[in-house]
């Protein structure tokens, strides 16, 4: 197949609020999108929202979490568009769980979700970006890699973007010879259906009230917008960094 000239994105979680978010971002930008979620009717109604004439989005159903569907990610990308130069890692499940109620179950599924993906995409799409010498690669994380999360029901959620963090760093030091920047944002809470659906109301304005010095939960484009810096030209010197969007919450 040919080598294309415009650049191809994987944005995994695609169908969630931020994943949309960075696809209407990049669109605009002449990107081609390979849209991965498990949710088709979310996917269809993003793909609708795009511009089609700026870029060409490929819907790609998957569940991350099941090892062959994510095996196949990446070759499925390459037989369509002919190579990828950008992955973001945005795919993610958060189910609280009491500590007396976590099982060896509940937290293989957690992480086969959350993490695995991004260390098997990464290494599939590094070997693709390295023949060109350029790519960029975001993961997110959450500002549980710092505080642990602010009760013990996300303790398995937060446990599982601390591993992200440590193999962004990973994946950034085997880049970075290659011409690839490996980074992640770690938003402080953002108001997606995957948070306000999973932790309770009175949490999130306790939250918001008492917590946050910004005095609210980020919107998803407001951690978008940084994303697609990372992916861009302009950011051509950070690489194994952890960009905090937290709205003051992670002061370190």
């Amino acid at each position: 197949m040919q080598t294309r000239e415009r650049r191809v994105a994987i944005i995994t979680g695609a169908g969630g609020g931020l994943g949309a978010e960075v696809a209407r971002l990049l669109a605009p930008r002449g990107i081609d999108l390979a849209l991965v979620d498990v949710r088709g009717d979310a996917l269809e109604a993003l793909a609708g929202e795009l511009d089609i004439e700026s870029c060409a989005a490929e819907i790609m159903l998957a569940d991350l979490s099941v090892a062959a569907e994510c095996e196949q990610l990446v070759p499925a990308v390459l037989a369509r568009f002919g190579r990828v130069d950008i992955l973001v890692n945005a795919a993610a499940v958060l189910a609280r769980r009491e500590l007396d109620e976590v099982t060896p179950a509940y937290m293989s599924q957690v992480f086969q979700t959350n993490t695995w993906p991004v260390f098997f995409l990464s290494r599939a799409a590094m070997r693709d970006m390295e023949t060109r010498g350029w790519g960029r690669i975001v993961n997110v994380t959450s500002t549980g890699v710092y505080e642990g999360g602010f009760t013990m029901t996300s303790a398995i959620y937060e446990a599982s973007k601390g591993a992200i963090a440590v193999l962004t760093k990973m994946f950034a030091k085997h880049g970075a010879s290659r011409g690839i920047l490996v980074n992640s944002v770690c938003p402080g809470g953002m108001r997606t259906r995957m948070l306000l659906e999973e932790t309770p109301p009175e949490l999130v304005e306790r939250t918001e009230r008492d917590v946050i010095p910004l005095g609210r939960l980020a919107e998803p484009i407001e951690v978008a917008y940084v994303i697609a810096w990372l992916v861009s030209d302009e950011a051509s010197y950070a690489t194994g960094a952890e960009f905090d969007i937290t709205g003051g919450l992670a002061l370190h």
